[in-house]
């Protein structure tokens, strides 16, 4: 029987029905930095353990075990479920550690937790017992999932793909940082190139020879030998052109020019530590890609290490989800939906609730093939002949690359363009059928119509029928 909380909450709900309520036990945990408060509830909603706080380390998870023990006891209960509300990485220590001592382990979205502190009508009064209140109302109506489990291999592609991530998102705030500083020092270097800090001929002179005074001594074959004598070539028009920028550039007084300059030249060391940092990040989700589900996403075209490492970090294990669309609703991708009175409001957009990650893993995934794959790539510019918009493109190939992926990680099969041909055309018609069928499908039929006679004789001869017909 279908339940309005969904699959998770059925299982639960099956799990205490014809218990006692009483002897059914909720402790909801709400974390902070350092300290946690918690307090333990049964079904009705009787507080049995008033909130107390307790330090996040050996001696506070003792307290908490002490006074879930004294609360099991107490009620000789059945079912004891602890409930962690997720916050950052605060939380996972302490849920790896329940977990670790034998407890029921749910993690409850913060999301969730606020919604249920506005229905009290407190959206705008916070405090750790009002969230406590609003946790353990949660998790008796069955909410909370339970936490990722990771094999030693998915921990530890999550945490790389984690530190890469981090050392990505800071490379691109201090790139951002040294061009400004670059525009200051020697303007108009920047535009000579695509992008001056990948290009290696530009990432020599802004290492080396950011002064426009001496580019343009050294001219067009002095710039191109000092640029060669340091293993990179660079060609004459390129040359001339960064001589020009050089000869009508705006400078700034000597003093802060040269300032400027030493901050520059600090900052671009910082660069290269943080490229070198994700050098290595990538070097390990290499050597731990191959022990990892996701390992089989290599053999789709444009899927290399980062891009099936993300997947596979956010995917996590996938017998967690029950099928692809369980997922993609995990990654916050599905069109949000407002529906009241009979009426929907169009042009609704993703909904956003869930893993960010897995969300920006499953748009790369689509990126990656529609780049390399011909029939991705195929399936993208029909988007595009649409009238979509670039983003909403993404987001379908993106969908579409993650039902495959996903079955992949699933059956752990390599990829075979054959069946995967075989299962586009086999989905085209059974849409085509459904489509045909929703049109040859008379739902209303006109007054006086003979249902027993399936309508067509009477409509002929009827008003009603010749009028709609008309």
């Amino acid at each position: 029987m279908a339940h309005v909380g969904g699959q998770l909450q059925a299982q639960f709900m099956a799990r205490i029905r014809g218990l006692d309520l009483q002897r059914c036990l909720v402790v909801p945990v709400d974390v902070g930095k350092s300290t946690a408060m918690a307090l333990v509830a049964d079904h009705y909603g009787e507080v049995v353990t008033e909130p107390f706080e307790f330090p996040l380390s050996e001696p506070g998870f003792a307290l908490l075990a002490t006074a879930i023990a004294r609360s099991e006891a107490s009620r000789s209960a059945e079912v004891v479920r602890v409930g962690v509300e997720s916050a950052g990485h605060y939380h996972r220590s302490l849920v790896a550690r329940l977990r670790a001592g034998g407890y029921e382990v749910v993690e409850l979205n913060p999301a969730a937790v606020k919604e249920s502190r506005a229905q009290q009508l407190l959206a705008r009064l916070k405090s750790d017992a009002r969230d406590l209140g609003a946790m353990a109302e949660l998790m008796v109506r069955g909410a909370g999932r339970q936490p990722a489990l990771r094999t030693d291999a998915l921990a530890t592609q999550a945490a790389w793909v984690a530190h890469r991530r981090r050392k990505v998102t800071a490379r691109v705030a201090l790139a951002n940082q040294v061009i400004g500083e670059l525009d200051l020092v020697f303007p108009g270097l920047d535009a000579c190139f695509k992008d001056v800090l990948r290009a290696k001929a530009g990432r020599v002179i802004v290492s080396h020879i950011a002064d426009p005074d001496r580019v343009r001594r050294q001219g067009v074959e002095g710039l191109r030998r000092f640029v060669a004598r340091r293993g990179v070539a660079l060609s004459r028009p390129k040359a001339a052109e960064v001589v020009e920028a050089a000869r009508v550039a705006l400078r700034l007084p000597g003093a802060e020019r040269a300032a400027m300059g030493r901050v520059l030249g600090a900052d671009l060391s910082l660069l290269a530590a943080l490229d070198a940092e994700i050098v290595a990040a990538e070097g390990a989700l290499a050597g731990v890609l191959g022990d990892t589900p996701a390992g089989i996403l290599q053999s789709l075209p444009g899927i290399a290490v980062v891009r099936a490492s993300n997947y596979g970090a956010g995917i996590g294990d996938p017998a967690r989800f029950p099928n692809a669309a369980a997922a993609y609703r995990a990654a916050g991708l599905v069109p949000a939906l407002y529906e009241s009175a009979g009426r929907t409001r169009g042009r609704q957009h993703i909904s956003r609730e869930g893993s960010v990650e897995l969300r920006q893993a499953i748009i790369e995934l689509g990126r990656g093939l529609s780049q390399h794959d011909p029939d991705f790539k195929a399936y993208r510019q029909r988007r595009l002949d649409e009238a979509k918009e670039p983003v909403v493109a993404a987001v379908a190939v993106g969908h579409r690359a993650h039902r495959l992926a996903f079955a992949m990680l699933r059956d752990q099969s390599p990829y075979d363009p054959g069946r995967w041909a075989k299962s586009v055309a086999a989905g085209r018609t059974a849409m085509a059928k459904t489509k045909k069928a929703r049109q040859n499908d008379v739902t209303c039929p006109p007054p006086g119509t003979s249902l027993a006679q399936g309508g067509e004789a009477d409509k002929n001869d009827n008003p009603a029928g010749r009028r709609a017909r008309g």
